[in-house]
């Protein structure tokens, strides 16, 4: 063997032990319950709901339903975490994910002054309106590592005047999602609060208008965080899409291709035309990314077949997409509008991602000779594991 090989067999032996402990890696970190529970904290969803004083009960007029997750409430958990699991009192967290209901709701006894104290509704001149705990509603333990929604139900009676009134709870309870209905007047209102964040004034006996520029905004920024920092399964879907290549037009191509296929399924979702179950549709998108990253594996360019996937793949993801809107729910009086700041939001995410990787990879090492065999290779083997263990997570557990 003449010695003008050895450079090539050094590099070659150099990848296979980089790609050898990627995949090490990789495994190790797919046993981090921290890193695969990509959406474990998540925005509470309160319901105000105002009945008219005719038909009101005897706890008042104004009901008020949160939808959180009690446990990391009670462990004092705040909004600066993405996940439980990096949190100081990860261990409480969970301790108290393994409570029965019995057990829980004594732990909510004694936490609901707190709550209580923590959330206020206020009237226009500042005077706040007294809530007094309705009832619980606290599922049995499951697998601890997914989160356990509780329901708590408020009471408070609000003026029979068309006095207006604001939401807030506290900081270190993290965004909620509020949403207002009434018998007494229609009422559209939906709008994602940052932690801390007042409402904008709210009149339950008469039409309340957001403006336009308030609906597209907050949606908008329901649309980013759905990406940033909440949906790791599209983030390492569009790294997917990066890997192949980044040479801008083929990369465009693509983005494009993903971004119309998801935003037909997000509009036919939200209008409520066409609807999937999550325990189909994440399965799938735990498969999309397995795929997209093994032809990046086997594949050295971008074919027709590849852009037909990626929008089939698309098409699944705007229905991932949708269930959030679900969640959060739509202004019908600006169907549209929340529809189009949403998407917006989405793709702002999508191309912060994909510039991130233009700048952190392809600008320093794009014109390597190894790009291909130490960045495209090893980094879809990686994302490809994450991808397939999501997939048995989200069918068989």
């Amino acid at each position: 063997m003449s010695d003008a090989n050895l450079p090539y067999l050094t590099t070659a032996t150099y990848s296979v032990g980089r790609t050898i402990r990627l995949i090490f890696w990789a495994a190790f970190l797919l046993l981090q319950p921290s890193f695969t529970q990509a959406h474990e904290i998540r925005p509470a969803i309160v319901d105000l709901n105002y009945t008219s004083s005719q038909v009101a009960d005897v706890e008042g007029n104004l009901s008020v339903v949160i939808v959180l997750n009690l446990e990391s409430l009670i462990a004092g958990i705040g909004p600066e975490h993405d996940n439980t699991d990096t949190a100081e009192n990860a261990d409480d967290y969970k301790q108290l994910r393994s409570l029965s209901q019995a057990a829980l709701l004594d732990e909510f006894e004694r936490f609901q002054t707190t709550l209580l104290s923590s959330l206020k509704i206020t009237t226009s001149d500042n005077q706040t309106v007294p809530l007094s705990v309705s009832s619980i509603d606290i599922p049995p333990v499951g697998d601890i590592s997914v989160p356990r929604d509780s329901t708590v139900t408020l009471a408070g009676a609000l003026s029979n005047n068309r006095e207006s009134y604001r939401w807030q709870w506290s900081k270190s309870f993290g965004e909620a999602i509020i949403r207002v209905n009434s018998d007494a007047a229609s009422l559209d209102y939906a709008a994602l609060l940052s932690p801390g964040q007042q409402s904008e004034p709210i009149q339950f006996t008469q039409y309340t208008a957001q403006s336009v520029w308030t609906v597209l905004k907050n949606y908008i920024v329901i649309g980013f965080e759905h990406i940033l920092p909440k949906g790791l399964d599209h983030i390492l879907f569009v790294i997917g899409l990066f890997l192949l290549t980044y040479h801008w037009r083929a990369l465009a191509l693509q983005v494009t291709t993903f971004t119309l296929a998801h935003s037909v399924t997000l509009a036919l979702g939200a209008a409520g035309i066409l609807r999937i179950p999550a325990s189909v549709v994440e399965p799938l998108i735990a498969l999309s990314i397995v795929f997209i990253c093994v032809e990046n594996f086997l594949s050295h360019k971008l074919s027709k077949w590849r852009i037909a996937m990626v929008f089939v793949f698309g098409l699944l993801h705007g229905l991932g997409f949708a269930s959030v809107l679900d969640e959060v729910g739509l202004d019908s009086n600006h169907f549209f509008i929340a529809l189009l700041g949403f998407n917006i939001g989405v793709e702002l995410g999508q191309l912060f991602v994909v510039t991130a990787c233009l700048i952190t990879i392809a600008f320093w090492f794009g014109k390597k000779p190894y790009y291909r065999t130490l960045i495209t290779q090893p980094i879809s083997v990686v994302i490809a594991l994450i991808g397939l263990y999501w997939f048995f997570e989200r069918t068989f557990f």
